[in-house]
């Protein structure tokens, strides 16, 4: 649903006005920029548990179980899926677990740059880089623990 912002300033839940908006039904993929692709793909395979779909030279796709596919570009411009409010770095995206340990467990031992990682009160929340200067974040909802 869109949301639209009333005149208190807050955001309302209201339906669909625009029939353009209605004829997407996914969001299919997801593209970020990386330094060197083979190594970036072993990367995301071994630390974050993604599959290889494509690789077609100087990008490939990615999937985990579910969710949009990821797109790796290689490039030699300096450039980051990352952006800043008021001087801090941020994800542009974030995963979702149930085991949010880990993976903070996986990339430590792979000396991935961890930036965040705390209980926020909805949940645990962990940021890092990926070798390229990615910055993404991971969620666990409160209540969403793996069973083991």
């Amino acid at each position: 649903m869109a949301n639209n912002q009333s005149n208190e300033g807050y955001l309302e839940e209201s339906p669909i006005q625009n029939r353009q908006a209605s004829q997407l039904t996914s969001l299919f993929h997801i593209q970020i920029p990386v330094k060197d692709l083979d190594q970036s793909v072993r990367w995301y395979q071994a630390n974050l548990g993604f599959a290889l779909k494509d690789h077609y030279g100087t990008s490939a796709f990615l999937a985990l179980p579910a969710g949009p596919l990821l797109m790796l570009w290689e490039t030699e411009d300096d450039t980051s899926a990352t952006f800043s409010v008021n001087g801090q770095e941020m994800p542009v995206l974030l995963f979702a677990t149930d085991d949010i340990q880990s993976i903070y467990e996986q990339l430590n031992k792979s000396k991935a740059e961890i930036t965040h990682f705390q209980q926020e009160g909805f949940g645990w929340v962990l940021k890092f880089f990926d070798p390229s200067r990615n910055l993404w974040g991971v969620i666990q909802e409160k209540g969403k623990n793996r069973t083991k």
